[in-house]
């Protein structure tokens, strides 16, 4: 269990995280329902790599064949040039990752102004070693088995292709060991919004 620390007295920033498949947009989902702001790290991704300056940096490392007839990066290429490449992962995340940091330190600034408490949805958290961005982790919980079912389904991938996925990313049981709270997202939908309420009353700050 970390020691929850306040960024701004008053103001909880919440990094809620996950496996693949363990139903993250579910809990996000029902967190905006409630009314609570939450930003999608996803969502930033996919917008940093259309800056220019991100634009500039890729192609200057990668060349120009990640680019698509529009001069816009593709993400097809540019996913095929990693591949099984650990040193030219690590050089797209030097570029992006600050990037990333950046909008989403912003964007928590602008929506601590009128929040108490606000969401980050970001998958790879501890991947990233992104921990101390956050007052309290949240981590959704699902079985490996779970797991693989949800994103065959959901993704149409073979069996052995979401292991290889699960396989890159921490192993969830080690991810609830660094987490302030886990909810099994493996129950029913109803317990699910149970957990999230109590979690929500214990993390609320008292101004």
């Amino acid at each position: 269990m970390r020691e929850v620390k306040f960024f701004e007295e008053g103001k909880v920033v919440v990094g809620l995280t996950g496996g693949i498949g363990s139903g993250k947009s579910t809990v996000s989902r029902i967190l905006q329902r409630k009314g609570y702001p939450l930003i999608d790290l996803d969502k930033i991704s996919h917008e940093a790599i259309e800056y220019p300056e991100v634009i500039e940096k890729l192609v200057k490392a990668f060349g120009e064949d990640i680019l698509d007839e529009n001069g816009k990066i593709s993400r097809r290429k540019l996913g095929a040039v990693v591949f099984g490449n650990k040193e030219k992962l690590r050089e797209i995340n030097s570029i992006m990752h600050p990037v990333i940091l950046a909008e989403m330190r912003r964007q928590v600034r602008l929506l601590e102004k009128i929040n108490k408490i606000v969401f980050v949805e970001i998958q790879l958290l501890f991947e990233v070693k992104w921990e101390k961005e956050f007052d309290v982790i949240l981590l959704v919980y699902a079985d490996r088995e779970t797991q693989i079912k949800r994103v065959m389904e959901r993704d149409g991938r073979t069996f052995e292709e979401v292991e290889k996925i699960i396989d890159s990313q921490i192993n969830l049981e080690d991810k609830k060991k660094k987490s302030d709270y886990v909810i099994d997202n493996t129950k029913k939908i109803e317990e699910v919004e149970l957990e999230i309420e109590k979690i929500l009353k214990e993390i609320k700050p008292q101004v």
